[in-house]
């Protein structure tokens, strides 16, 4: 690590001792990926390529300025309300492994959780270049689907007035990026506590098409200004600085991309500060984050908490400062590859307390499908609080995937399995356990999902993969699997495997009678192949606490 970067992040520890930072708004799970191309790259032609991954954890803005901040000595209070997807659970464990306090992040059934996928390629000249892909966990990359979704704290009823009333501290500066009504009101609750207010501002809404949207925009963007006490703002998004002028009493930055930055300090004019490059740029993903996150850090550091404590000469130092950091940011992959490229830097303990649970399920998922996925959603919407639902990803090849459930099922032990389609083939061969199979596919070789080929995911996966091939052993393999699938069952299981069948179900609904010759519970709910929420609420869920009360 760089000696210079190393000396200013040990200085800020030493000087932020002890400080503290809450910070709410923007968090996402950031998949950065890297094109490589095998056979070379030639410009104009259609090159094939393998995509790499080279990170996957919390970021976004928020997110990141959340674990950054702790690296830097100042300790992190993020205000979060995640899904309980693995990626939302993982976000989780990532702020709680880089320090921060995870007191205030939760993870329940209508929480939010984005994916963002970042990917480095070259364009058709050959030159780097990147692009962003947004979804929503457990949805598909595109469609109306993959809008990104997020949940902010409500500025109805009490959440914000509650959140208040639990802490036991307040915090010396207050983080957030977007311009919600709850964010502000929790803003103004903690400046009039003495908090230093830090507005990242993503938009002030003059790109917004209609009209009203645009002023409704601007005039959120104008009501967190004035509950702000440092601003900070990309010229990318924000041109007009007009605004600006009415304030005497705060910090302005502006920052201009690779032409640097300016601020302007209460009533004082913009003064401009030059870049500082870095050649050697990997990803500049983060590098923004870094500025703020450096900024508060040495703000902390100097207890300038106060605008009116703050001179021009002593804003430019520490911007500097921020500058520098940012710069070496871009060396690395990840927005926070500079935090591990730190050999003294090791991972907290993230270990989350889990709930207590009297029952625990499995779902299995269909083909080309994830744990993950509107069917699981659907179960848990139903599911008592103290009831756990494990949802795995699925390997594609059938053998390795088989083996993979017995072993997950030996470790925790189900209460019971639920399989729905190729998750039913699946189930029907976890023997010893109480299993449910919804219009189990039993001759998965057939599936058009697994033709040997290549094929895309329509649903996110955990570890972010989007494609899978099938080879023609793989396909083999499930050949054998069926030709003994049966194979094995004793009196339990004929007694504790039932099967859940759509009486329109025109893809799979020819494999009940070959399931009725082995298992005498058969049922029939009116409905196809994929069980909609009402109907796993009608027909599903009474039976499974029919079994489990057994």
């Amino acid at each position: 690590m760089n000696k210079n970067i190393l000396t200013l992040v040990n200085s800020l520890r030493v000087k932020t001792a002890g400080k503290t930072c809450m910070g709410t708004g923007n968090y996402s799970f950031d998949i950065i990926t890297q094109r490589e191309y095998p056979e070379g790259f030639v410009v104009g032609k259609r090159n094939k390529y393998e995509e790499k991954i080279m990170t996957m954890e919390i970021g976004n803005t928020c997110g990141n300025v959340m674990t950054m901040l702790p690296y830097l000595g100042v300790k992190t209070f993020p205000v979060a309300k995640l899904d309980i997807s693995p990626q939302g659970y993982q976000m989780k464990r990532d702020l709680k492994g880089y320090g921060a306090d995870v007191r205030f992040v939760s993870n329940t059934l209508n929480g939010g959780t984005t994916i963002l996928r970042c990917m480095h390629k070259l364009d058709d000249q050959g030159k780097p270049t990147m692009g962003h892909k947004g979804s929503t966990a457990g949805k598909p990359w595109n469609g109306p689907s993959a809008r990104p979704s997020r949940k902010y704290l409500s500025s109805r009823g009490d959440e914000v007035e509650a959140l208040v009333d639990s802490m036991d501290f307040t915090p010396d500066v207050f983080f957030f990026d977007v311009a919600q009504a709850g964010h502000r009101i929790l803003a103004e609750k903690l400046r009039e506590k003495g908090t230093l207010v830090y507005f990242e501002c993503d938009s002030d809404g003059h790109r917004i098409e209609n009209e009203k949207s645009r002023k409704a925009a601007y005039r959120a963007f104008l009501r967190c200004v004035e509950a702000s006490d440092v601003v900070k703002m990309s010229g990318e998004y924000i041109q007009d600085l007009s605004f600006a002028e009415a304030y005497q009493d705060k910090l302005f930055i502006l920052t201009l991309g690779a032409e640097g930055l300016q601020f302007k300090l209460g009533g004082g004019k913009w003064i401009k500060l030059d870049p500082i490059m870095n050649l050697d740029y990997k990803d500049y993903e983060g590098a923004g984050d870094w500025t703020s996150s450096t900024l508060i850090a040495a703000l902390c550091g100097r207890n300038m908490l106060k605008v009116k404590d703050m001179t021009e000469d002593m804003v430019k130092e520490v911007l500097m400062m921020a500058q520098q950091m940012a710069s070496y940011s871009v060396g690395f992959y990840g927005s926070k590859g500079l935090i591990h490229a730190d050999e003294d830097f090791k991972m907290q303990d993230d270990t989350l307390e889990m709930p207590h649970y009297t029952k625990k399920l499995m779902y299995l998922h269909g083909s080309a499908s994830a744990g993950y996925s509107r069917t699981s959603m659907g179960i848990l919407q139903y599911l008592p609080e103290d009831w756990q639902l494990l949802t795995p990803d699925c390997p594609v090849d059938a053998e390795e995937c088989l083996k993979m459930l017995k072993e997950l099922c030996e470790k925790e032990k189900p209460d019971l399995i639920i399989g729905s389609s190729q998750g039913g083939y699946y189930a029907q061969m976890l023997k010893g356990y109480k299993r449910i199979c919804v219009n189990p596919a039993l001759d998965m070789s057939n599936d058009v999902d697994v033709k040997v080929g290549n094929h895309q995911f329509v649903v996110n996966r955990a570890d972010g993969i989007q494609k899978y091939t099938i080879t023609p052993e793989m396909q083999e393999g499930y050949r054998r699997l069926e030709a003994h699938q049966f194979e094995g069952d004793t009196d339990f299981d004929r007694e504790n495997c039932y099967g859940l069948f759509g009486d329109k179900d025109t893809d799979w609904g020819y494999c009940k009678p070959i399931f009725a010759e082995h298992y005498p519970h058969i049922y029939t709910f009116p409905g196809g192949h994929k069980m909609e929420y009402d109907e796993i609420e009608k027909y599903l869920m009474p039976l499974v606490r029919e079994i489990l009360s057994k």
